[in-house]
């Protein structure tokens, strides 16, 4: 009982994780809260190694999409774990009944 009670914990861990960082998502640029219309320009001087991407300016909402989707990532995890606590535990009630009848 101790592997869905784990996943369950998780499970919920993670959906509120996930609230929390939708709900608290705030661009910023450099530091500085960014507000709708904002563009955050690039100060970063230099060349870039092989195979990094450079570095190009992010409005608000691109900012605010990049903080946004972690929060939904988790929140999808911890319900594909809140599922998987699911099934286990009714499967493992499944065969416990079946097993109390055979008796």
């Amino acid at each position: 009982m101790l592997i869905p009670l784990v996943l369950l914990i998780a499970g919920v861990g993670l959906v509120l994780v996930g609230v929390n960082k939708l709900n608290g998502a705030e661009p910023t640029c450099y530091g500085r809260p960014m507000s709708p219309g904002d563009v955050c320009h690039v100060q970063v001087k230099g060349s870039f190694g092989d195979g990094m991407p450079e570095p190009h300016d992010t409005t608000y909402q691109e900012q605010l999409d990049g903080l946004t989707s972690g929060g939904w990532t988790a929140i999808g995890f911890g319900v594909v774990l809140l599922a998987l606590a699911a099934v286990i535990t009714i499967s493992w009630a499944a065969t416990a009944a079946r097993q109390d009848r055979e008796y």
